[in-house]
C-alpha cells in the first residue's frame, strides 16, 4: 500500500493546500527532509527504496550512512549495491546527502565495522576510498559528510589533531571527484548550551556538564579547519527554545575565525531518554557507554551497557511513567503519550530553526528500530523513527502523521518570525510567511514537556485583519477560531496550533 494512502484528509481546507499548489507556489526545495537511520545495509540490516516516501511526507532532503568496510570490505574490491539502490531514487542531486564513516576492518588505525570511526593507516587508501565514492555518484549527489559527533569516543575514536588531517583529505578527494559536491562537517551533537543562555521567560539554563571539552574541540575545527568544509551540521536535540542560541553561538564562532558558512540539521528529534528528569538517575548509564574490541581485535560496543538495561526492565513496573515510556512492551497509553510529545517537538524544533535561519533539516530518523531490547541506543533512540514493524509491513506511526501536516502546512515557507508576548511569555506565537500561499500563525504555550498536555487550554488572542480563519493543531486536532473587533482568539494549550486565513 502506498504510504499516502495511509494518511486522512484534513478538515480544514485553508490548512492544508495540495502539493501541486506548493509548487506553482514556490521553487524553493522543500527544507525539511529525512534520515533514514544509523544502519543502511550494514550487519544485515537490509536497505529498502524510502525517498518516495520522503516526498509523499512532505520532505525534499534525505541521508544514509555506510561505513568504509561496507562500500570496501577489502582494498581494491568495492560494494556498490546499498549505495546505488539509495542514490537510484534521488531524482536530483539536492536531494542526496551521504554521510560515509571511517570505520574499517582494514584501512583504519581501530579495526572496527561500524565504530569507532579513526583515521586511516594510510592517508592515500583513505583518499581513494572518498575519490572513488564520490566519483561514482558525481552530479547525482550534492552532500557528502564526514562521520559524525566526533566529540563523543564511541563516534571518533582519535584526536582532535587527526579529525582535522583527515578532514582535509577527505575535502580535497569529494573536490576532485565532483567541483560541485559540497562537504558537511561531522555533525556536532549540540548537546551544549551558550554561557550565560536564558530562557525567553528569563530563566536561566545551566551548561551542560562537561560541555566545555566538546566546544573546545569544534573550536579548535572551526580554527584549523574552516577552508575544508562548505556547511556545518548542527544536531537540533533539546529543549526546542534553545535552538536559536546554539545556532548562534555556532556562527559567532565561525565569525570569530573570519567567516561564516551556511548551517543545517543534520539531526532533529525527540526527546531522548534522558530529556526527562526522572531519568537522570539513570545518567551513569551511558555515560559508561564504550567501544572495545573483542578477541579478534575488532571493536564493539561494551556488553556490560546491556546487563545494566537489562535490569531496568526487570523492574519496568516499578519504574517512573517517564522512563518506561521508552521502553519496548510499555502499556499502549505511555507508548501514545511518548508519540504525541514527539509529535509537538518537531514542529517545535523546526519552527525555531527556520527562524534561526537554517534552510535544511533532518528527522531522525525514518525506519524502524533494529536496537535489541538492552541495548543502550535502544533505550536513548529506539522510539523516534517515523515507521513501525507491523508483521511483514512498516506502518507510519502518529509522529510521521504530525510531519506530513507540518510540512503541508509550511509548504512554502520563506521566513518564520516569533512574536513576543510580553506580558504572557510562555505563550509560543509565530508568524509564518508562505510566499504566494499568503500568511499563517503558530501557537502555543509552554509547558512541562510530560504533563503539560493535562492541563486545561487558556483563551489567547491577537490582532488580525482577516476576516474568517481555521485552525487545526500538529496532532490533527480542529480548533474553534473566534474573530471579533479585530482581534483573533482560540484555546491555546501545549500542542502548536496551525491558524489560517479563510476564504
Amino acid at each position: 500500500m502506498k504510504l499516502r494512502r495511509l494518511f486522512s484528509a484534513f478538515t480544514v481546507a485553508a490548512l492544508m493546500s495540495s502539493a501541486s499548489a506548493h509548487a506553482a507556489a514556490t521553487s524553493e526545495p522543500s527544507p525539511f527532509g529525512i534520515g533514514w537511520g544509523y544502519l543502511y545495509g550494514q550487519l544485515g540490516v537490509k536497505p529498502r527504496p524510502y525517498v518516495g516516501d520522503v516526498r509523499e511526507l512532505g520532505g525534499g532532503f534525505s541521508r544514509v550512512i555506510l561505513f568504509w568496510d561496507q562500500i570496501e570490505p577489502e582494498k581494491g574490491r568495492f560494494n556498490w549495491s546499498d549505495l546505488d539502490l539509495y542514490v537510484g531514487e534521488l531524482r536530483h542531486a539536492d536531494e542526496g546527502f551521504v554521510t560515509l564513516y571511517s570505520a574499517s576492518k582494514w584501512a583504519t588505525r581501530v579495526s572496527a565495522i561500524m565504530m569507532p570511526a579513526t583515521s586511516a593507516k594510510d592517508p592515500d587508501d583513505y583518499y581513494r576510498f572518498v575519490y572513488e565514492t564520490v566519483s561514482r555518484y558525481r552530479g547525482r549527489v550534492r552532500y557528502w559528510g564526514n562521520d559524525a559527533e566526533p566529540t563523543n569516543p564511541a563516534f571518533w575514536g582519535g584526536t582532535v589533531e587527526e579529525f582535522v588531517a583527515q578532514l582535509r583529505i577527505f575535502y580535497r578527494a569529494v573536490k576532485d571527484a565532483d567541483p560541485d559536491a559540497l562537504v558537511v562537517l561531522g555533525g556536532c551533537d549540540g548537546i551544549f548550551m551558550p554561557p550565560g543562555l536564558k530562557m525567553p521567560n528569563g530563566e536561566p539554563v545551566s551548561p551542560i556538564p562537561h560541555q566545555e571539552v566538546s566546544l573546545a574541540f569544534f573550536d579548535h575545527v572551526l580554527r584549523e579547519a574552516g577552508d575544508a568544509f562548505d556547511i556545518f551540521d548542527l544536531r537540533l536535540y533539546m529543549a526546542p527554545e534553545t535552538i536559536g542560541a546554539r545556532v548562534a553561538y555556532i556562527r559567532e564562532r565561525m565569525r570569530a575565525n573570519g567567516y561564516e558558512k551556511p548551517i543545517i540539521g543534520g539531526e532533529y528529534g525527540g526527546p531522548n531518554f534522558y530529556e526527562m528528569p526522572d531519568n537522570l538517575q539513570y545518567l551513569s548509564i551511558v555515560q559508561q557507554w564504550a567501544v572495545k574490541p573483542d578477541e579478534s581485535g575488532t571493536a564493539q560496543v561494551d556488553l556490560a551497557l546491556g546487563r545494566a538495561v537489562a535490569e531496568l526492565y526487570e523492574k519496568m513496573p516499578e519504574l517512573s511513567p517517564q522512563t518506561q515510556m521508552f521502553m519496548w512492551g510499555c502499556p499502549p497509553e505511555l507508548e501514545e503519550k511518548l508519540r504525541r510529545i514527539q509529535s509537538r517537538t518537531i514542529v517545535m524544533q523546526n519552527l525555531f530553526a527556520l527562524e534561526a535561519g537554517l534552510k535544511r533539516s533532518l528527522l531522525w530518523c525514518y525506519s524502524p528500530a533494529t536496537n535489541e531490547r538492552d541495548d543502550i541506543m535502544g533505550l536513548m533512540f529506539g522510539k523516534f523513527s517515523l515507521m513501525v514493524n507491523e508483521g511483514d509491513t512498516w506502518k507510519p506511526t502518529l509522529t510521521a502523521h504530525a510531519f506530513k501536516r507540518m510540512t503541508e502546512f509550511l509548504g512554502g515557507v520563506q521566513s518564520v518570525k516569533r512574536l513576543p508576548i510580553p506580558e504572557r511569555p510562555a505563550i509560543y506565537l509565530f508568524e509564518v510567511d508562505r510566499g504566494a500561499r499568503g500568511p499563517a500563525f503558530v501557537v502555543w504555550e509552554q509547558r512541562d514537556r510530560f504533563s503539560g498536555e493535562d492541563q486545561p487550554p487558556v483563551e489567547f488572542g491577537w490582532t488580525t485583519t482577516w476576516k474568517s480563519a481555521g485552525a487545526v493543531d500538529a496532532l490533527g486536532e480542529n480548533h474553534a477560531v473566534g474573530l471579533s473587533d479585530g482581534r483573533i482568539t482560540l484555546q491555546v494549550g501545549a500542542t502548536p496550533t496551525y491558524v489560517v486565513q479563510g476564504e
